[in-house]
This record gives structure tokens, C-alpha cells and sequence, in this order.
């Protein structure tokens, strides 16, 4: 044996980047999941040999074949798409049989030279000659056939009817009930037990059933809704059952193999099962991503037909066999759904859908198979590093691996070619990129000698992108949002009404703490990092003139108050640079800087001049005017009565500039006392009042 190591592209997981990020790892069989292998097969211990030769033999128009059956000279005889079309595989090549319209043909059994089909919804069996002749065989007592058996001159029809599932037997002419189960929509398998009897599995409670004697017994009732696959060995019994498959068969259509891994499951949607000669119920093999559609013995392996990615599962018959390994994924048709296996002397063909093609599988190794690995996807992007492939080369074995990049999500036109294979060690020549894959290529030149592949360790690394910056809010004067609790209650009424809004009940609001306190100045920082990175904030104030004043060095909020008592008064802006350096090494750190539109600072009250109070008729004329250096006045208020505040607007009824005039008359019933009180405040909260006697002279 040469155990080589082949290098092996660097998958990028979409978590953040860190300095010592450890390299990921494809061993285990889930690890291969999302993987696209043509003639590689996949163990259950996720190890990659090269898988039993398959080869190609027809491709039909329509997009699902629904049944086959062998024509007895090595070819077969299909029913596809959903006109009830009928093919005839010969010599290598798919010739139309014949046609009978009406619902879709899932059953069909060979009778002699002839064939015999039931579409769904007819009520008859079909009799159709080798050369595409038509007529009816029988009625029967059936809305749909899934399964059809031939012997002699009878045929036995499995299916469903008005009363449930029904199982009949027709000869030409006539037909009659064997056994019918209300309590099930239909019979879904039929398999000859040997001794004259027949096997049976249900849709309803997934039961698997045996008639004989004229009795039917049921030997388990498995935990899925259908069983749709039947065979048996050595007197076991083997059970492929689902959930969610009837339904899809019966409207006709078949998911895409594109939908494999998009469908989200709780559990799992299918099992095959074995009742041994007991009848002793064991699951074998389950799945939450497949569906069984097929079950055939062939060389030692119950092989397994699933959807949507067509793949065909091999179980050792042998417990010693399954005790070593399992399972194993023995092909890939390429296509969404393996639906049908054909015995054809030493070889198998297997029978696809989406697209409806045949294939031939033999025993003998394929000297070539290729593995392409699920897309990587970088977080936002990656730089692809060295990688190794863990695989053991027999003599006449290589193991080769290629690469290639790009921008979207499914690889098309606009992705990289693939790379000449690549030597140990030798990292690939691939650019930054968001998306990236590898290719695995198997080959033997001796007949059964396969390489193995064990493992695959890559090693993978996240580009740092600064962080975007969207902005920094400029809060009202006054708020505060600090990590401790609010201050004691100031009394809410003295607090500007818009800051309240900001301020729920002055407590909490979420993990912020909002409060508000004179002279504070805070600010929400609106940013995002591409790679999910912890940041951190170094705040400087930048004053009109002068030099700028450094408020924090490594702030870690996205929001910030600052205490502007001690600023003298002035227009100033806030720098504020988003760094990621706590989750990057210290040289990929990088960093964004925001600066605020100007906001102004402002700790001066206005002033009030020309103040004046005299009676006049049954009130009192009060007059008096605001001014402020900075701002513009935003509130005004007398009290003549010294208890209760009346709130007043200027002689133009807008608060809209630095000085405002106020003319006002207050009723008679409204004044107590020989003086009048008056309060102004600014646009930044800055309050001052004053006090004028009743009759004064007007101050100037």
C-alpha cells in the first residue's frame, strides 16, 4: 500500500475569522452529503472507493418512468410520463410501444410475450401485444394499481379502491376480490412470499400484510404511512417504507433533484426495515433527507433506490457484514429519483427519473470516478489555503484533486475552470472569492483494484472586512444612555416633552439604560460588521477651533453620552472609529471612522427684557420678549397667580428664531397677588425667568 497525502482547496465555514481558526474536516459520511459523486462509492464510515461500473444505455422525453418490468430478452418495457405512454427498451435503444390514454401507469407484469398495464382511474387491466396492440383484459374493481403480478394465465392486482385497499385476481374477462382493508387507502407492494402467498405493504399505517389460504394476516405495523418496496432473502423480509411519498406519486409529479437538500425534516422520511423469519421487526437504515422507491438482492446487498438524488444505498445482507459497515452509497444516477431495479443476468439495470433514463450497473469496478464536494462558502469571503487528502493508493491507483472558484452560490459560466491537478502541499492559485469547490478524481488501471480515501483535512481563512459604518443619531440635549441604572426620578414634567418619547418611563429599554440629565449629549452608532466581529470605539469630540478633545479610547456600546458642562459653547462634531481589533489578530485589525454633522453645545439661558405687566379693562396686559446668543427659543410661560403656569406663543404664534416678542392679556379671575412670573427656555433646554410687579414700569 502508498498512503499518499493530495492536497485539497480550503473550505471557508461561514463563522468569524479568528487567529488560530482550526481546519475542518470531511471523514464522515454526512460530511459527503451535499457532494455530487459520479462512480465513486461512499462508505458508511465516509471512506471513497470506486464504485461497480455504471453506464448510460437510454434517455426518455418524459420525466418520470413510473414502472418497469423485463421483456425476457435482456431488455424491458417502461410506462413513463403521464398519457400513459409505453416504451420498449431493445438492443440498446427506447422504441414507443403503444399508448392508452387516461390516468398514470404505475403497474405493469409481463404475461407471456404480452404485457398488461392498469392506468390509474380506469377501472380495467390493459392487454398489450409486442407490437403495440390494445385491448382489454379485464375489469376491476380498482381506482389505482401499484403493483402487478403474473402467473400463468392470472395476474394479481394490488391497489386501492372506493372501499380501500384492495387486492384482486383477474383472468382474462373477468375479475374477483381477494381481500380488501377499509381501514387503508390502498396496497402499495406486492411481493410472492414462495409458498403461494403474497406479501403485502399498505398506504394508511405503513402495515406489512400476508395473504394466503384466502387470509389475510398482518405481521407489523411499521411507524411510516406507506410501505412501498418489498424484498425478500434467506427468509427475511425486507421493508422499504416513507412518509410523504403517496401523496406526490398520486398527483403525478416528482421533485427535482435540486430540492434534496432545500427540504427542511423533523425526523426521519424513511427506513428500510427487516422482519426476520419471527417476524422480528429491525430498522437497518434510515433516512430524513431520502425517500425509498425501490428494493432489489444483488450480490450480497440489499440494494436501496431512493430520491431526489437518485441515489442507490447498498445494506449487507450478512449481519457480520453489517456490523463492519452498515450502509453505503453504492451509485449516483446522476438524475432526482432511482425508482426501479431490473435483474439482467450478471448485471442490473437501474431505472432513473428526473430526467427518465436507464442504466446498466455490473459488478466490475468503474476505472473512474469523480467526486465534486458541496460548494464552500466563505463569510463574506475567503482566502483559500493549503489542504490534504488522507487516501490510501494501491499499485495502478491515483487519487488527483482539483479546484475552482466563484461568485455565485451554484457554480455556472462565470466560475474559474477547474485547475490542473495539484501536487502535495502546493496551495491553489485561487483569488479571494466568496464561493469555492473541489474536485476529487479516482482512477485504477488494474481490474478491482480501487484507491480509498479516508479523510480530508482543509485548512481555510476568512478575509477581515472593515466595518460599515450607516451612522451616528444625535440624540435631543439632556438624554443620557449609560450601562447603570437611571438616576432617582427628576419629576417627568420638567423634562422636554420630546425627550420623554426617547425615555420609556425613565428606566430601561432593552439592555440600554436611558435617563435624562442637564448638560448630557448622547449618540447611537448605527454600524455593522461584514464578518461579525466584536468592535470597539475610539470617541474624540472635534471642537470648531481648536484641538480635538479624546473622549473614550476602547468604548464597547453602539451608544455613547458624554458630559458637555465643562465644553465652553460652540459647534463641535464627534469622530468616532469602529475598530474589530478584539476578534482579529493585531495585523488584519481594521477600522472605519464616522463624523457627525455639526451639532451645537449650548449651556447659556436666554435672556428676557422689556418686561411689563399693567391692568387693562377685566385683565391683565403682559409683555415681554426673548432672546437667545445660540439658539432659537422653544417655550414660554407666565404664572400671575404664583401657583399654576400658562404656556404662551410669540405675537407671530412660531418658535423660530433666537428673539421672540409675547403680547398677551390675562383674564381677571387668573391673577392673584401684585406680581407676574415669567419663564422662556431655549431649543437646549436652557431655562431663565424672571418676576415683574404689577403696574412697574417696563424694563428695558
Amino acid at each position: 500500500m502508498i498512503r499518499s497525502r493530495v492536497l485539497l482547496l480550503a473550505a471557508l465555514a461561514a463563522v468569524p475569522a479568528l487567529a488560530d481558526t482550526p481546519p475542518a474536516t470531511f471523514a464522515g459520511f454526512n460530511d459527503w452529503i451535499g457532494s455530487e459523486a459520479r462512480g465513486v462509492r461512499i462508505g458508511a464510515d465516509g471512506r471513497l472507493r470506486l464504485a461497480p461500473n455504471l453506464r448510460r444505455l437510454a434517455q426518455l422525453p418524459e420525466g418520470v418512468i413510473w414502472a418497469a418490468v423485463p421483456d425476457g430478452t435482456g431488455g424491458a418495457f417502461l410506462s413513463a410520463g403521464s398519457e400513459g405512454k409505453l416504451f420498449h427498451l431493445t438492443g440498446g435503444q427506447v422504441k414507443p410501444l403503444a399508448q392508452i390514454k387516461g390516468g398514470v401507469i404505475f403497474a405493469m407484469a409481463r404475461l407471456g410475450q404480452d404485457l398488461l398495464v392498469a392506468p390509474s382511474g380506469e377501472g380495467k387491466l390493459y392487454r398489450v401485444t409486442p407490437a403495440g396492440d390494445v385491448k382489454v383484459f379485464a375489469d376491476i374493481d380498482a381506482r389505482t394499481v401499484w403493483a402487478l403480478f403474473a402467473t400463468g394465465g392470472e395476474v394479481v392486482v394490488a391497489g386501492g379502491g372506493e372501499n380501500g385497499a384492495v387486492l384482486l385476481l383477474a383472468r382474462e374477462g373477468s375479475s374477483r376480490k381477494l381481500a380488501e382493508v377499509k381501514e387503508e387507502s390502498a396496497f402499495t407492494a406486492l411481493l410472492p412470499d414462495g409458498q403461494g402467498g403474497y406479501y403485502l405493504g399498505t398506504h394508511g399505517r405503513g402495515l406489512v400484510m400476508r395473504f394466503g389460504a384466502d387470509r389475510l394476516e398482518t405481521l407489523t405495523d411499521t411507524p411510516f404511512e406507506e410501505v412501498r418496496a418489498l424484498a425478500l432473502a434467506d427468509g427475511n423480509l425486507f421493508i422499504g417504507a416513507n412518509n410523504g411519498l403517496a401523496s406526490r406519486l398520486t398527483s403525478g409529479q416528482l421533485e427535482r433533484r435540486e430540492g434534496y437538500l432545500a427540504e427542511a425534516s423533523g425526523g426521519a422520511k424513511c427506513a428500510v426495515l427487516r422482519l426476520d423469519r419471527n417476524r422480528v421487526p429491525e430498522t437497518l437504515w434510515q433516512s430524513s433527507l431520502s425517500q425509498v422507491f425501490a428494493l432489489q438482492v444483488w450480490k450480497g446487498q440489499l440494494l436501496v433506490g431512493t430520491g431526489n438524488r437518485s441515489r442507490v444505498f447498498g445494506i449487507p445482507l450478512a449481519e457480520k457484514g453489517r456490523d463492519l459497515s452498515p450502509f453505503e452509497v453504492v451509485q449516483d444516477l446522476g438524475v432526482a429519483q432511482a425508482t426501479a431495479f431490473l435483474p439482467q443476468g450478471q448485471d442490473l439495470l437501474v431505472v432513473g427519473s428526473n430526467p427518465a433514463e436507464v442504466h446498466q450497473m455490473s459488478e466490475a469496478l468503474a476505472v473512474e470516478g469523480t467526486l465534486e464536494s458541496r460548494v464552500l462558502k466563505a463569510s463574506p469571503i475567503g482566502d483559500w489555503g493549503r489542504a490534504y487528502v488522507e487516501a490510501e493508493t494501491p499499485q495502478g491507483t491515483t487519487v488527483e484533486l482539483q479546484v475552482r472558484q466563484g461568485s455565485t452560490e451554484t457554480p455556472d459560466g462565470t466560475w474559474s475552470p477547474w485547475s490542473p491537478p495539484l501536487r502535495s502541499g502546493e496551495r491553489p492559485s485561487l483569488k479571494a472569492s466568496r464561493f469555492a469547490q473541489f474536485r476529487l478524481r479516482l482512477a485504477s488501471t488494474r481490474g478491482g483494484a480501487t484507491p480509498v480515501v479516508e479523510g480530508v483535512r482543509v485548512h481555510w481563512n476568512n478575509r477581515n472586512l472593515a466595518p460599515v459604518w450607516e451612522g451616528v443619531d444625535i440624540m435631543p440635549p439632556g438624554l443620557t444612555i449609560t450601562r447603570t441604572a437611571p438616576p432617582d426620578d427628576i419629576g417627568i414634567e420638567r423634562v422636554p416633552f420630546e425627550t420623554q418619547k426617547l425615555i420609556p418611563a425613565l428606566a430601561y429599554a432593552g439592555s440600554e439604560k436611558r435617563s435624562f440629565r442637564r448638560g448630557a449629549q448622547a449618540f447611537t452608532f448605527r454600524i455593522s460588521d461584514p464578518n461579525n466581529d466584536q468592535l470597539s470605539f475610539q470617541v474624540r469630540l472635534l471642537p470648531e477651533r481648536g484641538a480635538p478633545i479624546e473622549l473614550e479610547k476602547a468604548w464597547k456600546e453602539k451608544y455613547f453620552t458624554f458630559d458637555s458642562l465643562p465644553v465652553p459653547d460652540g459647534k463641535y462634531r464627534l469622530e468616532v472609529v469602529a475598530g474589530d481589533g478584539p476578534s482579529q489578530p493585531f495585523n488584519a485589525a481594521l477600522a472605519a471612522t464616522w463624523r457627525t454633522a455639526p451639532f451645537l453645545v449650548d449651556h447659556t439661558p436666554p435672556a428676557i427684557g422689556e418686561l411689563s405687566a399693567a391692568s387693562e379693562g377685566d385683565g391683565l396686559r403682559i409683555r415681554f420678549t426673548a432672546r437667545d446668543e445660540s439658539g432659537t427659543i422653544k417655550e414660554a410661560a407666565v404664572s400671575a397667580d404664583g401657583e399654576h403656569w400658562l404656556q404662551v406663543l410669540p405675537e407671530d404664534r412660531v418658535f423660530d428664531q433666537t428673539e421672540e416678542r409675547f403680547e398677551l392679556q390675562v383674564p381677571k379671575d387668573l391673577i392673584r397677588g401684585e406680581r407676574v412670573m415669567i419663564r422662556v427656555q431655549d431649543d437646549h433646554n436652557n431655562e431663565q425667568s424672571a418676576l415683574v410687579a404689577i403696574g412697574a414700569p417696563r424694563a428695558k
